[in-house]
């Protein structure tokens, strides 16, 4: 008599054993990495104020807000340059000295042996003013608080480079991204490339004959009357 029991038990271990061979990833490689060329790989110091030499008559000033400095888009950083990862501003904002401090020392901790970090935003320099506890409104602006440095939308704050993984550099950089009191994200050179991929992949495969250039430029249903210089400028994307 045939025992099923040992017959199904042999030919379920068979066909565990000539499953197939096992795939491995291949080995990360860091051929094509970029170090920067001076040489630093730590974050330097960002200073709490901008420098004024006084004998070319430069001054401390205090100045409004100007929260045009944070409208609509970034036209000029919006790449990596050492095309691995960083963080970039989803809308416009204002960093400040404290927030670049804490970036400094927490990104620098995390930094190990050919592994590097640079700045890609300016120095703070626009002042913020503010009056003290319990004055009377009027009197002009109150005294220099502190000062900050504003991003627009799609700006490359900062990049992470060097022998460095995309899972490592997401380990201490996604939770960087709730310091700022705006919008950013995480973003890797792979990722910006897609974007630009599917973006023209969309233009390109687009049939609607209504498209933003076309409303405006032949003005229809009186659209220039209420549209704003930023609409058109910006086909209506970011305020």
């Amino acid at each position: 008599m045939i025992n099923l029991r040992a017959v199904c038990k042999s030919s379920v271990s068979w066909s565990l054993s000539t499953r197939g061979m096992k795939k491995y990833p291949f080995p990360v490689t860091y051929e094509n990495v970029r170090f920067p060329p001076n040489g630093q790989l730590k974050l330097p110091a960002m200073p709490a104020e901008p420098s004024y030499d006084l004998e070319k008559g430069e001054k401390k000033y205090k100045s409004t807000k100007r929260m045009i400095e944070a409208r609509g888009v970034e036209e000029v950083h919006t790449e990596l340059i050492h095309e691995q990862y960083g963080l970039a501003a989803v809308s416009g904002g204002f960093i400040d000295s404290d927030d670049f401090k804490f970036l400094q020392d927490r990104i620098n901790k995390n930094l190990i042996d050919n592994q590097f970090a640079v700045w890609r935003v300016d120095e703070p320099w626009l002042p913020r003013t503010k009056k003290a506890q319990g004055t009377r409104l009027g009197g002009g602006k109150g005294s220099i608080q502190k000062y900050v440095t504003p991003v627009r939308a799609n700006r490359i704050i900062l990049e992470v480079g060097g022998y460095i993984t995309e899972i490592e550099a997401k380990a201490f950089l996604l939770y960087l991204c709730e310091r700022f009191s705006f919008p950013v994200e995480f973003v890797s050179e792979t990722m910006l490339a897609e974007r630009r991929r599917k973006t023209e992949e969309i233009r390109m495969m687009n049939k609607n004959v209504f498209s933003w250039d076309k409303v405006i430029k032949y003005n229809m249903q009186n659209c220039n009357s209420w549209l704003s210089n930023y609409d058109i400028a910006w086909k209506g994307k970011y305020r």
